[in-house]
């Protein structure tokens, strides 16, 4: 009797054990808000534990989905495709909104190929590396050899393994692969059997200074070395694989084009990669060597940036004329004919540039600033010295700022004795005359 009043207990606990659930269930609400680094994501599938059960729903456009559980502290995980799954926390009947952020992913690819035949091997197994961290991703080959494993930005190393070859890694020649926001295709990862086979093969591209800084439109060049680590010379097929749009990149050897290299067994040829940066930003370029099944890439950096161009012209009267003791104001046109601002604009006349007949003053001594193109007028008043006779002379200034300074200029100054002071000198004389005539008339007969 006892037993089966047991059951009956066990029984009823068992009916109302999802009654409970849901009661409990029903309490308060928490929402989860889930970004990246542009915004809300949509769709992100979010779930929470809740008493050994899992409760899961999607975010809607807004990033934002909303659950109702029992008071208490609770784990969120989301996750969508083509991000790396995030977490966050929050205590339900205290915090409104648990925040998680999500790390974009990109895909790294490329193709595993056997080194001796360059046929695609199928099934290898891909690890690929963050150089930084160690943190590994890892992936397997297709029936057409291509992997492609998502990775976070940064900076990777890939290896490819398979049973009966050895294992291959490649990381740009000791730079890394650089992900930055947008997929990347690492390019054929030969393999070489155990039986040493692929020895024949083996091409390696390097350079001592992968990555150069130039200002833009300004000539760069790299010395490439392309090392053949197999046990046959081989004739390599040289390419740009890729390039900036409208960049001119040169294979060069002694200043001749080419387009292939012999390297003997064990050898090492250098080539230079030369080219110049039309627009400012970090950019790449891919050299590629190859011949038959043995190809090589190598990637090249170039951070090209915005040169300061200051130039200023000074344009000035070739000539101008007066009388002596007059003062006549000139016009001086400083103009900025580079790309960059200028600042403390001035018309500089020195001590020197004044011949000693004439005196030269200028009225605007400073302008702050002279963006490109435009232009600024200073006024110079020159003076004639009054016993300075008849001649010419030579003025000399030049346009200067805080950046540059332009190429001295002069205009000639002809100055000539006043009618004024000719009619004033004829009248004097007169005067004089005629008041020596007068004194002799009056007292020269005595």
């Amino acid at each position: 009797m006892k037993a089966r009043r047991f059951l009956l207990l066990a029984l009823l606990c068992l009916l109302l054990l999802p009654c409970i659930t849901y009661t409990a269930l029903a309490d308060s609400p928490i929402s989860v808000m889930v970004r990246d680094g542009r915004g809300p994501v949509g769709g992100a599938m979010v779930a929470v534990q809740v008493g050994g059960a899992t409760y899961s729903d999607r975010t809607g456009p807004d990033g934002l989905v909303v659950f109702t559980l029992p008071d208490g502290r609770y784990g969120f995980t989301a996750s969508r495709e083509g991000y790396r799954q995030g977490t966050g926390s929050g205590v339900v009947g205290t915090d409104s909104v648990v925040n998680i952020t999500l790390t974009n992913l990109y895909a790294v690819s490329g193709t595993v190929i056997d080194a001796a035949l360059g046929t695609p091997l199928k099934g290898a197994a891909v690890t690929v590396s963050d150089k930084t961290s160690q943190v590994v991703y890892t992936g397997s080959s297709n029936d057409d050899g291509v992997f492609s494993i998502l990775v976070p930005n940064g900076y990777y190393g890939v290896e490819a393994r398979a049973g009966g070859y050895e294992s291959s890694y490649i990381d740009n020649n000791g730079a890394g692969y650089h992900v930055l926001d947008n997929p990347l295709y690492v390019g054929y990862i030969p393999v070489a059997t155990t039986t040493g086979q692929a020895s024949l093969n083996r091409v390696r591209l390097s350079a001592d200074f992968p990555g150069k800084t130039v200002n833009v439109n300004e000539s760069v060049s790299f010395d490439v070395k392309i090392t053949n680590n197999g046990i046959v010379d081989r004739t390599y097929t040289l390419a740009v694989k890729e390039a900036p749009t409208g960049w001119n990149v040169r294979l060069l050897s002694s200043n001749d084009a080419v387009n292939r290299v012999f390297v003997p067994s064990k050898s090492t040829q250098t080539i230079q990669v030369k080219t110049t940066p039309l627009g400012p930003g970090s950019h790449t370029i891919t050299i590629m060597a190859g011949s038959a099944n043995d190809t090589g890439e190598l990637q090249l950096f170039v951070d090209a940036v915005k040169s300061a161009d200051y130039r200023v012209e000074l344009v000035v009267p070739d000539d101008i004329s007066l009388g002596t003791g007059e003062t006549r104001n000139v016009e001086a046109v400083i103009r900025n004919n580079g790309t960059s601002r200028l600042t403390n604009v001035m018309l500089y006349i020195g001590p020197d540039d004044v011949p000693r007949s004439l005196t030269a003053t200028v009225n605007t001594r400073t302008v702050d600033t002279l963006g490109p193109g435009e232009t600024a007028r200073f006024v110079v008043q020159v003076y004639a010295k009054a016993d300075a006779g008849n001649g010419n002379d030579k003025l000399y200034m030049r346009a200067t700022s805080s950046e540059t300074k332009s190429d001295q200029k002069h205009m000639t100054v002809s100055y000539t004795t006043s009618n004024t002071w000719l009619g004033a000198g004829i009248g004097i004389a007169l005067v004089a005359i005629l008041a020596f005539g007068f004194i002799v008339w009056k007292y020269g007969r005595r």
